[in-house]
């Protein structure tokens, strides 16, 4: 998806590395327990 700049807050969230794990029931696992993080930082406006 392009950037487009709108009049709205934006966030990148970059995962890489160790981040995503080594297999992919690592990566699975990893990836759920990030986006409910995310979804925590989107709820207080971070």
């Amino acid at each position: 998806m392009p950037y487009t700049k709108g009049t709205g807050k934006s966030v990148v969230v970059a995962l890489g590395g160790n981040a995503l794990g080594n297999t992919p029931q690592e990566q699975y696992e990893l990836v759920q327990d990030t986006a409910k993080h995310i979804v925590d930082m989107v709820a207080e406006g971070i």
